[in-house]
């Protein structure tokens, strides 16, 4: 009786674990992205994603900046550590992350992979924009940021890249 309950559990147990793998997935994982070690929310975009059993398409059918446009930002100091990951999911192919300003809806920078960046020393509003591709699909996700001065220390007027 001992040896069923014990085989039953761990079917149940194994069954479970199967069916959380990722083809079973939907919609592409999200970046987990930490300003300082605190969280920052970050919203999806368009995407499209074929899992094993079932695909999706959404259209957001706006950029980055529109699609934060009434959302709160995520406070910052200028030069704080912003980090953004993708540690659910499968590892994507390639991922791009461009850097908005949202007063005037310029592109301020591009980096080609995820990591560790520094926020923008300028107080401010920003938008970060991040692009992935898996073999399973592409997503865009983005969220905003509020820059705030550090007292006593100087700005430059523009960031060039």
């Amino acid at each position: 009786m001992k040896r069923y309950l014990f085989i039953g559990l761990m079917m149940t147990i194994a069954v479970g674990w199967f069916l959380s793998l990722d083809p079973f997935r939907h919609q592409p994982p999200e970046p987990e992205v930490t300003i300082e070690d605190r969280d920052v929310k970050v919203y999806t975009g368009t995407y499209d994603w074929s899992g094993m059993f079932r695909g999706e398409i959404a259209d957001a059918k706006a950029g980055a900046i529109d699609l934060v446009e009434n959302k709160p930002s995520t406070q910052a100091n200028s030069e704080d550590r912003l980090t953004i990951r993708f540690e659910e999911g499968p590892t994507p192919k390639s991922v791009t992350v461009v850097l908005w300003s949202d007063k005037n809806n310029e592109k301020m920078k591009t980096y080609k992979k995820t990591g560790q960046f520094t926020v923008p020393t300028i107080p401010g509003r920003y938008v970060y924009q991040i692009t992935a591709d898996w073999k399973e699909g592409e997503g865009d996700f983005a969220f905003p940021i509020n820059v705030k001065s550090i007292t006593g220390q100087k700005h430059i007027d523009r960031i060039y890249v």
